[in-house]
């Protein structure tokens, strides 16, 4: 009796613990009966229904990446319990199961309920699978239209009624809003040409008909130009690297140029014609609109800006209600540029629309207008970029002087002050720039800002650079330059005369050009020509001329004869030639003066030797006296230790 009562006992104890087991994996971790052989009562099953329920609003729906410690599924211990398709609530061994309730305990439960052999990693996980990232080009950041979206061909415009035109033609503007991947030029070929199709025929049908524009037609069009060309523009294909060099660097294309330029010229044909409306259409072509096209200019590829240039020429001409907020919108961009960014690939195309607005300008200048050429235009020339937009820059310049000439100085010294140290290809533009300036400058101008521009001039003379020294002795080849010498040639020749001087004296022995370029106070005229074979022919055929003219001739005759001796140096045959010609028109044109200069250089030559003797002779007693002190602490030195030692 004792040993089946115990079997008895063991087996209860042991049904019962199987029956908790199962209990506490079905439900997900609530709480098991408190008895082994009673069953849960009514309040118990309530304040359990509670229990589950808060558990219910703590527990995240999302099961953790971690891998589960109990390896029986659930599905498995339902199974076994029931032959019924189990209802939303179940009585397992007792105890209420709700098998949808979220999982309370992720560690306990498997990621499947379906397959318990493949567990979730942080390496695979179906969850994680599901994330898709969006596609992203590498030359714009268009995004296709969500879904498979099938590009139906309407009818043409000659296919339906007069009356159903208008209606067919927005029906074919929101057509084209849909978006096509042009980064796999494979992908949708029939639905790509349709839509450039389309395009093409809307153009021409805004072009050879007219028709008043309606609110909605504005609408429709703009929101289409919006949705098909704006977008982020990417960054830079180098950031942190060279700035980009049109000489040698390719430009980035964009993928989708040929559908982008169909829109452009879409919506450049609707705003040129003469049924648009700015009164209406300035309600959808608005600052947003205007700032969200300059953004637009700091793109790669060169054809979309040039789209781009003529579009917001278009709108700044018709919206006058735009025009100063459009100018101050492209300072704004100018500013960044200079002082902060240094990058920005629109800017030779703003400063041609720049060009064409200054060319407009009433007069007298708006005092606007003239504080954008002094704190924008001038300070543009000191980009390390320069020579990307200069050509526009030069011209904005010089339209403004063209204006107002009182603004010549301002123009000349702000060159002056940003003018390039050790960048001679910036340096030639400079040169270039004001090459521009002096064909326009008045002589009154002229002679107030003389003194700083040629002292500038003489020193591009000196340039080690050929193509600098080069240019700025080129001046002498134009008409209007020497006029406006011969206006303070006194103070002009004096400036530049030593650095004439310098560059003869390379190729030439100076005891030759001391000699011979000190010309006689009685002779004025001078040879007809001061180069080449003439003046040597000169020389044996006029021998009765003045000894200014002859001397001037030997100069050039030695000069000739000695250019095949000349090798190395930082100057070449034609800067010298060049220079030689411009020492002969102020020989021509003041000899008295060129007597002086020539003198005066002489004199300050000699001078310079002397005091170069004078301190190289201090230098050497300086140097006498430190020996001679040295020698003398060196005795004082080693005295105290002989009388030591002795």
């Amino acid at each position: 009796m004792m040993k089946s009562f115990k079997k008895l006992t063991r087996a209860k104890s042991t049904s019962s613990n199987s029956k908790k087991k199962d209990a506490s994996v079905s439900s997900g971790g609530a709480s098991s009966s408190s008895s082994k052989d009673k069953k849960p009562t009514n309040s118990e099953k309530s304040s359990r229904d509670k229990e589950k329920e808060k558990d219910k609003r703590k527990t995240p729906t999302t099961p953790t990446l971690l891998t589960p410690k109990v390896q029986t599924p659930i599905a498995v211990s339902i199974s076994q319990q029931q032959t019924e398709p189990p209802s939303s609530n179940s009585n397992v061994n007792g105890v209420q199961v709700d098998i949808h309730a979220p999982i309370t305990d992720p560690l306990e439960v498997p990621h499947s309920l379906h397959s318990f052999e493949n567990y979730p990693s942080p390496q695979h996980h179906t969850d994680i699978d599901l994330i898709k990232t969006p596609k992203r080009h590498n030359s714009s950041r268009f995004e296709p239209s969500s879904g498979t979206v099938e590009f139906k061909r309407l009818p043409t415009f000659h296919e339906v009624p007069v009356e159903e035109r208008l209606d067919l033609f927005i029906e074919k503007v929101d057509q084209c809003n849909v978006m096509f991947d042009f980064s796999d030029p494979s992908s949708e070929l029939t639905n790509k040409e349709l839509k450039t199709m389309t395009l093409q025929e809307l153009t021409n049908f805004i072009a050879s008909n007219e028709f008043t524009y309606t609110e909605e037609i504005y609408q429709h069009v703009v929101t289409m130009f919006k949705t098909n060309i704006f977008r982020p523009i990417p960054p830079p294909v180098n950031p942190i690297g060279d700035i980009y060099d049109p000489d040698e660097d390719e430009p980035v294309f964009e993928l989708s140029w040929p559908h982008m330029q169909a829109v452009y010229d879409f919506f450049l044909t609707f705003v040129q014609s003469p049924d648009f409306n700015h009164t209406i259409a300035k309600q959808f072509i608005d600052h947003k609109f205007v700032l969200t096209m300059l953004e637009l200019f700091d793109s790669e590829d060169p054809k979309e800006r040039d789209c781009l240039k003529t579009v917001l020429h278009r709108i700044y001409g018709k919206f006058l209600s735009l025009r100063a907020f459009i100018r101050r919108s492209i300072n704004n961009i100018f500013l960044q540029f200079i002082y902060e960014t240094g990058r920005f690939n629109g800017i030779p195309e703003l400063l041609e629309i720049l060009g064409s607005i200054i060319n407009g300008f009433a007069l007298p200048l708006k005092e606007e207008h003239k504080n954008f050429l002094c704190r924008i235009l001038i300070p543009l020339h000191k980009a390390r970029s320069l020579s990307l937009y200069h050509p526009q820059l030069a011209y904005c310049v010089v339209q403004f002087i063209e204006k107002d000439e009182k603004l010549t100085e301002d123009v000349v010294n702000g060159l002056l002050k940003y003018w390039p140290k050790v960048n001679s290809p910036k340096e030639v533009m400079f040169l270039n720039e004001i090459e521009d300036i002096l064909e326009i400058m008045k002589p009154s101008e002229f002679l107030k800002i003389d003194t700083p521009l040629f002292a500038q001039l003489a020193k591009c003379i000196s340039s080690p650079h050929f193509q600098v020294s080069e240019k700025a002795l080129c001046f002498w080849n134009s008409d209007r330059f020497l006029g406006l010498i011969a206006e303070d040639n006194e103070n002009i020749l004096s400036i530049l005369y030593p650095s004439l001087y310098e560059i003869i004296s390379q190729n030439i022995p100076q005891d030759q050009i001391t000699t011979n370029s000190t010309p006689t106070t009685n002779t004025v005229e001078v040879g007809d020509d001061a180069d080449g074979d003439e003046l040597l022919d000169s020389h044996y055929e006029h021998e009765s001329n003045s000894y200014v003219n002859l001397q001037h001739q030997q100069l050039i005759s030695q000069f000739q004869n000695q250019q095949s001796d000349v090798s190395g140096g930082n100057w070449n045959n034609t800067i010298t030639a060049l220079a030689l010609g411009a020492i002969n028109f102020f020989m021509e044109l003041n000899p008295e003066l060129y007597q002086k200069c020539a003198t005066l250089y002489e004199e300050q030559s000699h001078e310079r030797k002397k005091q170069d003797a004078q301190r190289a002779a201090k230098w050497e007693q300086l140097e006498k006296l430190a020996e001679e002190r040295k020698a003398s602490l060196d005795q004082n030195v080693s005295s105290p230790d002989g009388n030591g030692q002795g």
